[in-house]
């Protein structure tokens, strides 16, 4: 991929180039009708300075003398075939080069002693070859200095045209939904910059506010459901206790446990978002990671075995981080629960942690995921599976918080969850 200056720079060389080639054969039989009139004047020239100067005193027996020792005006004699008074161009034999030459002729009638002869003054022109390679030569310079310094200009001034759409680019790759700040970009004198600024501020403000709002939301309506919840489950032990209840009765009373359970775990999940998303959890010790990971595996790999699955882990002996130990916990918890959750019956899950990355992979469905849907809050990839979908969104705002990043790939039939930790 290339930038839009390099783009914009790759159209303006290729179209210069091809203004510059279309041009050389113009300038060509330019070069070639102008060196011929300059050829004409000369011939013409000389043969007036002939008649003015040498002509009054000119004899017959002078005409030989003269032809030996002047190449370029000659005497010879009258013939109507010659065209006069007007400069064409001949092929003379060149003894210089060997072989026929076109020339420039100007023929002119005079009389020498009362009889008619033929004035001819000319000149050789420059061969075809010889005026394309100087051409060539001459031009080819050109053409180098043209398209560098015009390179130079454009990148110049593109820089410097395009210096508030990437200060404004910069701005907007920097920026966090979750930070609450919109970032001031630069001011600019070109309308459409000036334009795209100003609906970019629109934007952040908007999502900037709805964002807070649904926090906000979210948060105040985990709060309020605790104590109907809380209410919910007692009120169930209660009914649970009473005599004469049916085995059909305690089978709805069981389901409603299980329904009260997953609505507990969900508004858990919901609060402990709220608390990251409002940096309630941002203070930072230095923790090793490897040490959490075998604590929270203790009950973690009893729940894998429980559903059969085989759960095979590769650690170091250390891996120190400055991070938050309860978010710590969390992110671990999260991304095996994920795995033993989503897997298949006899599956498998491999737990690796190697070079500041720890990465959890799993068997399961025999494809892979929707990357843009696998982070997301309240995204399941069946709803056959347990869960409410918060996972992950709960593992992406913990590494957003820490400055890590998180990975999901799908290889070797394998789901592949990674997560890239820097100190």
């Amino acid at each position: 991929m290339r930038t839009l200056a390099d783009k914009n720079l790759r159209g303006f060389f290729i179209y210069t180039t091809l203004v510059l080639l279309c041009c050389a054969p113009l300038l060509f039989f330019l070069m070639r009708h102008f060196y011929a009139e300059d050829l004409d004047e000369l011939i013409i020239f000389r043969s007036d300075e002939f008649i003015s100067k040498r002509l009054p005193s000119f004899s017959k027996e002078d005409i030989d003398h003269w032809n030996k020792y002047n190449e370029d005006v000659a005497i010879v004699p009258y013939s109507d075939l010659y065209v006069f008074d007007k400069p064409v161009k001949e092929a003379f034999f060149n003894s210089a080069e060997g072989y026929p030459v076109d020339y420039r002729v100007f023929y002119r009638k005079i009389e020498i002693e009362g009889k008619p002869f033929v004035l001819m003054s000319h000149i050789p022109m420059i061969e075809n070859k010889d005026l394309l390679a100087t051409m060539g030569s001459q031009y080819g310079l050109l053409f180098l200095a043209l398209l560098v310094s015009l390179t130079i200009l454009q990148r110049m001034m593109s820089k410097k045209l395009w210096k508030p759409f990437y200060d404004t680019l910069d701005k907007i790759e920097g920026f966090k939904l979750e930070s609450g700040q919109k970032p001031d970009f630069e001011q600019t004198t070109t309308i459409e910059f000036s334009r795209l600024n100003e609906k970019l501020n629109g934007l952040m403000v908007d999502n900037i506010t709805i964002y807070k709002q649904q926090k906000e939301f979210i948060e105040n309506a985990s709060h309020e459901l605790q104590t109907p919840l809380a209410v919910f489950k007692s009120q169930l032990d209660i009914l649970l206790q009473q005599p004469g209840l049916t085995q059909s009765n305690t089978e709805i009373i069981r389901s409603l446990y299980a329904v009260s359970a997953r609505m507990t775990r969900l508004n858990k999940n919901l609060l402990f978002l709220a608390r990251i998303d409002n940096a309630q959890l941002s203070n930072m010790e230095v923790v090793d990671f490897v040490k959490i990971l075998h604590d929270q595996l203790m009950y973690l790999r009893e729940l894998a075995e429980s559903e059969g699955l085989t759960v095979h882990v590769e650690t170091g002996n250390s891996l120190n981080l400055k991070a938050n130990k309860l978010l710590v916990e969390s992110l671990i918890n999260n991304m095996v629960v994920n795995a033993i959750r989503h897997n298949v019956k006899e599956g498998i899950i491999n737990i690796k942690v190697d070079s500041n990355c720890f990465k959890v992979s799993n068997t399961g469905i025999d494809h892979a995921l929707d990357q843009d849907k696998v982070f997301r809050r309240f995204s399941r990839s069946s709803e056959q599976k347990k869960g409410n979908g918060l996972g992950l969104a709960i593992v992406q705002q913990i590494c957003i918080m820490h400055g890590w990043e998180v990975s999901y790939n799908y290889k070797n039939n394998l789901h592949v969850f990674g997560v890239k930790m820097f100190n």
